[in-house]
């Protein structure tokens, strides 16, 4: 189980490679997996998806997606777990003992791609960040510290951003659909009294099964996600809440305007956790070259209801197939 550690307190921080078998005489065959098995990208082999989870799940939300990538479509991707989620400390024993911020979470994607491209020997090619809910800022502001670290900066082609959380997840008079404060204090509350009963309770919510949208999930399905918010660091879990509501990150992604970077917006329509007119129809004021896709009876778990669409829309950003 391979790990980093982090620069700024020494936490030791845990990731997952999933590199494509190489052709060749013995090697198996593609598994059609989806619709549109014939994708297969494996001769592109200099571009790297780099997967950021969203909270309170780990990396393991992206499982289903990274094996096909790899194992269907010949894509190289890398997935860590953020700090207090998956395996991944909390806290470090060392160096800096300050208030753990986004900063330090973005800072911890910093040291992630080091590690990963400094372990795999790439000398050349790109990457894309792929990120879900409060990853989609984490992205965004690692971006900007790679600004230290040019050449990695450089091989950073794009952003593909699910369900974003982005600027703000709280509702505010610029802002007013937004979710609203005392949602947070509820669902933290929730977690305090009865973390695995409310998980429970809320997972359908997350993917839109109680939203009659035509969303049904296998209990095996539910339970799975259930386990991996069950793992989360309590405080971890409430630590998030209060960085991401209160960190605006209108000007992080400002910021990305004009860039040579690629930015993707997907999000769905029935999104209840952060609607669209409250992040992806912002965005593109933000950063113009960015491109909205707007699903169709998807809610915030979209990566994983609408999984095909997805990855179609990685490849079309990504490989211009």
């Amino acid at each position: 189980m391979p790990y980093f550690t982090s620069s700024t307190d020494g936490a030791r921080l845990h990731y997952v490679e999933y590199r494509p078998a190489r052709t060749g005489p013995n090697a198996p065959a593609r598994f059609a997996a989806t619709s549109d098995s014939t994708k297969d990208f494996s001769a592109d082999d200099q571009v790297t998806l780099v997967f950021i989870h969203g909270w309170p799940m780990s990396h393991r939300m992206y499982e289903h997606l990274l094996l096909r990538l790899s194992e269907t479509h010949g894509v190289r991707c890398v997935a860590s777990d953020r700090r207090g989620f998956g395996d991944s400390e909390w806290s470090g024993a060392g160096g800096n003992t300050g208030p753990i911020t986004y900063d330090t979470f973005a800072q911890d994607t910093v040291d992630f791609l080091s590690t990963v491209f400094q372990a795999s020997s790439d000398n050349h090619g790109s990457f894309y960040f792929v990120a879900a809910s409060m990853g989609c800022g984490e992205t965004a502001l690692a971006y900007h510290l790679l600004g230290s670290s040019p050449a990695l900066q450089r091989r950073c082609r794009g952003f593909i951003w699910l369900g974003a959380s982005l600027p703000l997840p709280l509702k505010t008079d610029a802002n007013p659909t937004a979710p609203p404060r005392e949602l947070w204090d509820a669902i933290l509350q929730g977690f305090r009294d009865d973390r695995v009963g409310f998980t429970r309770a809320a997972i359908p919510g997350v993917f839109g099964e109680t939203f009659n949208i035509g969303i049904e999930l296998q209990p095996t399905v539910k339970k799975r996600f259930e386990s991996m918010v069950e793992r989360a660091d309590a405080l971890a879990l409430e630590r998030c809440v209060q960085i991401i509501t209160g960190t605006d990150l209108t000007e992080v992604v400002r910021r990305l305007d004009g860039l040579d970077v690629k930015i993707l917006v997907v999000h769905g329509d029935n999104d209840q956790s952060m609607p669209a007119e409250s992040s992806a129809c912002i965005i593109p004021t933000l950063a113009t070259q960015a491109q909205v896709k707007i699903y169709k009876n998807a809610a915030h778990g979209l990566y994983l209801t609408h999984a095909d669409q997805v990855l179609e829309d990685i490849f079309a950003i990504v490989f211009g197939k």
